[in-house]
């Protein structure tokens, strides 16, 4: 079968490699789509830790695709079943996988870091990693639920309240998600700040009442802002258009390099709540599957380009440098 392959930092490939077999307890499915995240970039260019990853690597941990077999042990699941998969494998043995964080599972695997992703043509992964696709939710629309469910959980744990006034920061993937998923809390206002006029076009598709360019002069004051961006600045903008006593969330990464420089005692005077949040838990992507069967969610708009998966170098080299209006990339099997 064919594959995109890292072989090691700054040398990638689409190459033929060995089909994967399923255990008893897996399930062998067929690749449909993988979104492009900036994290595959980053696995393509070394900067990932490497206590996350496992070199040589096919990506694609935003996947969604169609049973191809299933192990002896799997009687619950048929070939030609529509399915998307968690990334992250936790061994629901560990004391935090007990508390139901699987996020942060003590035994470390994940899809497209540790194992072949999305971006080959077969994927094994273990049966209780995946979920049967509703008829309303098509197979290029699943693969948003992996970024939608880390959106999903961060927002629960931040308790948005209807009518108060929120904000993202960054309007790429997770920007857009945060956006729509915000609106089902009735927010009074929603703000999105971006750094390209054409992000600031692309926010008010996704609901924001306002959109501002650079800086927050014109946005203060909001009682929850969410952060998506992954850099000091966005977090700085954070801050500072979050009113006293309200609550920041902090989903992106900026990388183990970057500094953020605060004076000491901010969050303490300004009594400002901020939340770190990592990844999704199972019981967030079961959540955003049933809006999207519901249809209380539309993420198709988020989608803005698809590539075939041999074009994987122009697609990573479109999210790597952004002209005109881009979210979600898409690389098609």
């Amino acid at each position: 079968m064919k594959a995109v392959v890292i072989e090691r930092p700054g040398s990638i490939a689409y190459r033929d490699v060995d089909a994967p077999e399923p255990g008893d307890s897996d399930v062998l499915v067929r690749s449909h789509a993988a979104g492009v995240c900036r994290t595959d970039l980053e696995i393509r260019d070394g900067l990932v830790p490497r206590s996350w990853v496992r070199y040589p690597v096919v990506p694609g941990h935003e996947w969604s695709g169609v049973v191809e077999a299933t192990g002896a042990a799997v009687d619950d699941l048929a070939p030609g079943d529509p399915v998307v998969c968690e990334g992250m494998i936790p061994c629901h043995r560990c004391d935090r996988c007990r508390r139901g964080d699987t996020n942060l599972c003590l035994n470390y695997d994940q899809v497209g870091f540790t194992r072949p992703g999305g971006y080959g043509e077969l994927v094994v992964v273990p049966r209780h990693t995946v979920h049967r696709l509703p008829p309303e939710v098509p197979l290029d629309r699943a693969v948003l639920v992996e970024p939608a469910a880390c959106v999903y959980r961060a927002l629960l744990r931040a308790a948005p309240v209807p009518g108060e006034r929120a904000g993202v920061v960054g309007i790429g993937t997770l920007g857009s998600l945060a956006l729509c998923l915000l609106g089902l809390f009735s927010p009074a206002e929603l703000v999105a700040f971006g750094v390209r006029r054409e992000e600031l076009e692309l926010a008010e598709r996704f609901g924001a009442t306002r959109a501002v360019l650079d800086g927050t002069a014109e946005a203060r004051g909001l009682d929850l802002v969410v952060e998506t961006a992954g850099a000091p600045a966005a977090i700085r903008t954070a801050l500072d258009a979050v009113r006293d006593g309200g609550r920041v969330v902090l989903l992106g990464l900026a990388g183990s390099d970057a500094r953020l420089e605060l004076p000491a005692d901010e969050l303490a005077v300004r009594d400002v709540t901020v939340i770190g949040s990592l990844s999704y838990t199972t019981a967030a992507w079961a959540g955003v599957l049933e809006l999207l069967a519901g249809g209380r969610i539309e993420l198709d708009p988020i989608i803005t380009h698809r590539f075939p998966i041999a074009a994987y170098d122009e697609a990573m080299h479109l999210l790597g440098h952004r002209k005109g209006v881009v979210a979600k990339i898409l690389l098609c099997h």
